[in-house]
């Protein structure tokens, strides 16, 4: 659990920020809210344990002509299961922007990303994705969530693969991280949560004798629901990394929990 003060009296200045994805994945967002003036708390909700790679993975006599990655994680996981060089003209998609980034930093040029939203449902509007009969579409992800690329793509006359390449823990030393935090001054104004999985391992972790007074804002309306059926104060804010921050900003400016 590391935390890093800011001094300058920017538009969060003074505001203290859990930020929760995976270890190694929040550098982007921290740095945001940091720029913004905020003291951001890194305690990861999720940590990620890859699985064994199938024989022959990636070395099938038929390319595929799409690899959809579902996350940055997806990307970082599938690229240790690919077998061999990379098939030339086959091309690249992410699930939103953080996705697309990875695959850039992987050395893929030009990723297909939603043009508008940040989701599986997003992404299958992508025109690229519409005509894809006879196609060979690898989809990689974690094992649980929700599977929704892959009956759509099937639909379509896709045929598809799915590599299940993680799955999502909670970290062993959670409970504890968390009992310290929230009895760390200065309290915690607000919590950025970034998946389903989270919520609830922040959920069964939580201290049940302390109150959950700090506002939970997430990009995804199946977040907020979740975080609110756990009893949390809920913020939807726009997508993305930069989303988020527009969300923390505007309910700070209104004068919330001052």
């Amino acid at each position: 659990m590391a935390e890093s003060p800011t001094l300058a009296p920017r538009p969060l200045h003074g505001r203290r920020v859990v930020v929760t994805r995976p270890a190694g994945q929040s550098a982007h967002l921290q740095q945001l809210l940091n720029d913004a003036g905020a003291a951001t708390v890194e305690l990861p909700l999720l940590q990620l344990v890859g699985l064994p790679c199938p024989p022959a993975t990636g070395t099938a006599a038929a390319p595929p002509d799409w690899v959809i990655a579902v996350s940055p994680s997806a990307v970082r996981f599938g690229q240790d299961w690919w077998a061999g060089p990379w098939p030339p003209a086959c091309r690249v998609a992410g699930v939103g922007a953080g996705t697309a980034r990875a695959w850039r930093e992987a050395g893929h040029a030009a990723p297909l990303q939603p043009e508008a939203g940040q989701d599986s449902a997003a992404l299958l509007e992508a025109p690229d994705l519409q005509a894809v009969t006879g196609q060979r579409i690898i989809i990689v992800r974690g094992e649980g969530g929700r599977d929704l690329l892959g009956p759509a793509l099937r639909a379509r006359g896709a045929v598809v693969d799915e590599w299940l390449c993680y799955r999502r823990e909670p970290p062993p030393t959670l409970a504890a991280d968390l009992q310290r935090l929230c009895q760390s001054p200065p309290a915690v104004d607000a919590w950025t949560l970034t998946s389903s999985e989270a919520v609830a391992h922040l959920d069964a972790a939580w201290p049940p004798d302390m109150p959950r007074t700090a506002p939970v804002f997430a990009p995804h309306p199946r977040i907020i629901e979740a975080a609110r059926d756990a009893g949390w104060m809920t913020v939807l804010t726009p997508e993305g990394d930069s989303g988020l921050l527009a969300g923390l900003r505007t309910w700070f400016d209104d004068g919330h929990h001052d």
